[in-house]
């Protein structure tokens, strides 16, 4: 007595469908990685290019207002 391992229909038809099914989810996981990929990038691009340089201005200032303030010592 033979069990079908890929459900009732087994044969050529069925490892196709599963192969398909296969193919669906890796390329759905892709969009979903390639996504996260594409978001921590444009994080890292905005830490460095924008708010680093507005946080180093911002210190500047400050630096340079305390100075003042201080006569320069």
């Amino acid at each position: 007595m033979s069990v079908p391992i890929l459900g009732s229909g087994g044969g050529m038809v069925n490892i196709c469908v599963l192969m398909f099914k296969l193919f669906g989810w890796l390329l759905w996981w892709e969009l979903v990685l390639c996504w996260y990929l594409l978001l921590g990038c444009w994080w890292l691009m905005r830490a460095m290019y924008w708010d680093g340089p507005r946080a180093a201005w911002r210190w500047w200032q400050r630096r340079r207002a305390t100075a003042i303030v201080s006569g320069g010592a």
